[in-house]
């Protein structure tokens, strides 16, 4: 690759999002010959400088992807399981059905629609087809914009952002109500019997802090701070079981009725990843790369496993029997029992999503940036779709952002250089 002069690489960090935007590393990719970017790289593009901005589109003759499936917020559910039971997505080699240039969240999909916060239109929440990938409409967002990743709940999208939580009518966009939050990272909100439960808070000026809002109008229910005097709010919150888990070093579990708290577990170095919960069980990855399964009743720790060093905000994927946990060098598979079942070499890797067969995955780095689909049964490459590098203004950007996204029959991805739509 020529030498990028005169640019700056932009370091992306996985603060929000459960490593939504992740970064730029400079490693070598495993396999490189068969990472095949799509598309034009930036430095066959950029020939003045700065550059001007791309963009944003839409594909110009798409496949249609399959709408069947509803993927409603952050890793499918409100434990962050990133796994539902009767999706299959992409198992075995993908067509791209399309691909255009955007900068966006990683979509969310209901009733046939994506949703996604778009940063390359000026921080909107835009609705497009999930079929196409065509805009439907947009809405352009207040005090700074839309910069979480959506979460729709029946008619109604709610939207976290640095400093307020938003709600909006599904349908058209319309903006129902705001309410302000502290200020932070924004992660993606959990909606449980139309409250909407979110933390907030990972800047000096600011304590950490949990909420929890009426959806329906707005009314803040109660509001907690968790006091650890420590800046490690890094992700988004999981609930299940009554209760809301939030990791600001510590794990915490508060009463989802009155945001009392329940339990609180300290580990021997801190915890700044997005829990994930299924079956009694909470899971979290601290700093030295350890794996902690920690009883959602009382906080007793079941079990912890050595994976390596997760980026910061990411989440452990899980269905009933296995637990998938990217780290910096790899996916690893345990059984819900702690036992190492198997790793897949990989840099960088985001949050994973889990379909029946495999599991998705993409690498956030500047030179590593394929998606992957693993076998679950004996952690074999199905198949990888590289990324390209992307010039926005003066810096030069690349990788895949955050978690893929499942539907039967489709994968959506986002990198630096735009949304994939990947079918059978």
């Amino acid at each position: 690759m020529p030498p990028r002069t005169r640019r700056t690489v932009l370091q992306w960090s996985g603060l929000a999002l459960g490593g939504l935007l992740t970064g730029c590393t400079g490693k070598t990719s495993p396999d490189p010959a068969s990472a095949t970017p799509s598309g034009p790289t930036a430095t066959e593009t950029a020939e003045q400088f700065p550059p001007p901005e791309p963009t944003a589109g839409a594909p110009q003759d798409p496949k249609p992807m399959p709408t069947t499936t509803e993927w409603t917020r952050f890793q499918a559910d409100t434990g962050n399981t990133g796994h539902r039971q009767d999706v299959t997505a992409v198992p075995n080699t993908p067509a791209v059905y399309w691909q255009f240039f955007v900068q966006s969240s990683p979509p969310v999909v209901a009733d046939g629609t994506l949703y996604t916060t778009e940063y390359s239109r000026k921080n909107a929440l835009v609705a497009r087809n999930a079929a196409t990938g065509r805009v439907q409409w947009t809405t352009q967002v207040e005090n700074g914009g839309a910069l979480g990743m959506p979460v729709v709940d029946d008619e109604t999208i709610v939207l976290q952002s640095y400093s307020l939580l938003f709600a909006f009518d599904r349908q058209t966009g319309t903006q129902l109500w705001k309410q302000d939050i502290g200020r932070g990272p924004p992660g993606s909100p959990v909606v449980v019997d139309g409250t909407a439960y979110l933390a907030n808070g990972s800047f000096a000026e600011w304590a950490t802090e949990a909420f929890a809002f009426d959806v329906a109008t707005g009314e803040k229910q109660w509001q907690t701070e968790l006091g650890t005097g420590e800046l490690h709010l890094r992700g988004s919150i999981a609930v299940a079981d009554d209760l809301l888990f939030v990791v600001d070093g510590d794990l915490v579990a508060l009463n989802t009725a009155d945001g009392s708290e329940a339990w609180r577990v300290s580990f021997a170095v801190p915890t700044e990843t997005t829990p994930s919960v299924a079956d009694g069980t909470v899971y979290v990855t601290d700093t030295a790369g350890h794996l902690h399964a920690v009883a959602t009743a009382d906080g007793t720790e079941h079990w912890s496993a050595k994976v390596g060093k997760p980026d910061r905000g990411t989440a452990a994927a899980v269905t009933g029997d296995d637990v998938y946990v990217g780290t910096e060098t790899g996916l690893h598979a345990l059984t819900a029992a702690g036992t190492n079942q198997w790793q897949f070499d990989m840099n960088q890797a985001t949050t994973p999503t889990v379909g029946t067969d495999a599991v998705y995955v993409g690498e956030g780095g500047y030179d590593h940036r394929t998606v992957f689909a693993i076998g679950r049964d004996d952690g074999a490459k199905r198949w990888q779709h590289g990324t390209a590098e992307q010039t926005i203004s003066d810096t030069v950007q690349a990788g895949v952002r955050g978690p893929p996204t499942l539907v039967e029959g489709g994968v959506y991805v986002v990198a630096a250089n735009g949304m994939y739509a990947f079918g059978r």
